[in-house]
């Protein structure tokens, strides 16, 4: 069942300040009615409209106080997120709005995940993202996922001893190209010795 009720504040997918909407009757009886968010459409109603839309013109103000402030607090933020990740730089993992979430936490800012916009990292990189201060208001910024320490510390000890092994057979083909070549045996195999010659039985005279 639904009934018409006049808002008294703009809610995202609702409508604004102002408009009569259709809306469920629960919805309207259980949250914006006990919560001053809308009232039914009567005559006096209508007429403390203008009220509702000034004080909402108050509150969108000082919000956008609040926004502009976020915003450059946002801009000095170098977001950087510590992943792990394989030599190839592909993810173990995901980096997605949560880790976002908590990356600003630790900074002193405080957003919700639904305001983190983006599609889910899986390699390392720098990446743009997109997050909704408002209905009307999006700040770009720039996130970089970067090899966790731990990670990076392996791959460099990896990279080393690949390094040491290379080096290591390169040294041993270059001592075996300069290794003189043995001897070639004559031909028909060693030299015979000289026949010895056959003791022949003298006459005797």
């Amino acid at each position: 069942m639904a009934i018409e009720v006049l808002l008294r504040r703009s809610i995202d997918g609702v409508g604004t300040v102002g408009e009569v909407v259709r809306v469920r009757d629960g919805y309207a009886r259980n949250y914006l009615l006990p919560y001053q968010m809308a009232a039914l459409v009567t005559p006096e109603a209508l007429r403390n409209i203008e009220k509702d839309k000034a004080a909402e013109a108050i509150r969108e103000a000082e919000e956008a106080k609040v926004r502009a402030a976020l915003a450059e607090r946002l801009a000095a933020i170098e977001l950087k997120i510590e992943a792990r990740a394989g030599e190839d730089g592909h993810l173990y993992g995901s980096v997605g709005p949560r880790q976002v979430v908590d990356a600003l936490k630790l900074q002193g800012i405080r957003l919700e995940e639904r305001q983190v916009r983006f599609e889910t990292l899986r390699e390392l990189g720098e990446y743009e993202i997109t997050l909704q201060l408002s209905r009307q208001h999006a700040l770009k910024m720039k996130l970089w996922v970067v090899l966790d320490p731990e990670d990076a510390k392996a791959h460099a000890e990896n990279a080393e001893r690949r390094k040491a092994e290379e080096a290591q057979m390169a040294k041993m083909a270059a001592e075996q190209a300069a290794a003189p070549a043995p001897e070639a045996p004559a031909e028909g195999g060693e030299a015979a010795a000289e026949p010895a010659k056959p003791k022949g039985k003298g006459k005797k005279k």
